[in-house]
C-alpha cells in the first residue's frame, strides 16, 4: 500500500514537473517574440527615429508668412468685454441687428454690440426693448423708436 502510495506521489510530482517546464518554455518564447517585435518596432517609430536616419524638420510659420493663412486658434474678441457705452454717434453704421426677448432677458444686437436697457448707444439711452423694436431717448428727452427689420428665408 505504501508503495503503490510512493508512485502516485512521484507521478503527480512527474506532472507537476512537466506542467512546470511547459509554463517555462511557454514564457521564454513569448519573452523572445516580445523582444524581437521591439527591435523591429524601433526602426518604425516615425516619433523616435534612429541615429541612421535624419531627422526632418516640419517649417513653420515665419512672423512676415501668410502662406499659412488665417490662425484658427488666434481670437480677436479674448480679453474683450462687451461695451456698454459706444463712443462714436450712431449713424449708418448702427444697426438693430437682432432683439434677445423673453420674461426674464432683454437685450439688444447694436451695431454687433449687445446692450440692456440703461445702455447708452452714442448719446442716446436705450430705454425700453420689445419684441419687434427698442425705444432710445436724446438728451433732450425725445423718444426714437426703431423696429427690427423682418426678414424672410426662401427656398
Amino acid at each position: 500500500m505504501e508503495q503503490h502510495r510512493g508512485i502516485e506521489t512521484f507521478c503527480e510530482f512527474e506532472l507537476m514537473l512537466k506542467g512546470l517546464i511547459y509554463i517555462i518554455m511557454t514564457v521564454a518564447v513569448i519573452f523572445t517574440t516580445a523582444v524581437q517585435a521591439q527591435e523591429g518596432a524601433a526602426e518604425k517609430d516615425p516619433f523616435h527615429p534612429s541615429a541612421g536616419r535624419p531627422v526632418v524638420s516640419v517649417p513653420g510659420p515665419s512672423s512676415g508668412d501668410d502662406s499659412w493663412g488665417r490662425d484658427p486658434f488666434n481670437n480677436p474678441l479674448a480679453g474683450k468685454r462687451p461695451s456698454q457705452k459706444m463712443e462714436t454717434s450712431p449713424g449708418p453704421g448702427l444697426v438693430l441687428t437682432g432683439i434677445i426677448f423673453s420674461e426674464d432677458v432683454r437685450l439688444a444686437i447694436i451695431g454687433g454690440e449687445t446692450y440692456q436697457v440703461g445702455a447708452k448707444v452714442g448719446d442716446r439711452k436705450l430705454v425700453d426693448i420689445r419684441s419687434r423694436s427698442v425705444v432710445f431717448m436724446s438728451a433732450a428727452g425725445e423718444k426714437e423708436e426703431v423696429f427690427l427689420s423682418d426678414f424672410t428665408m426662401s427656398k
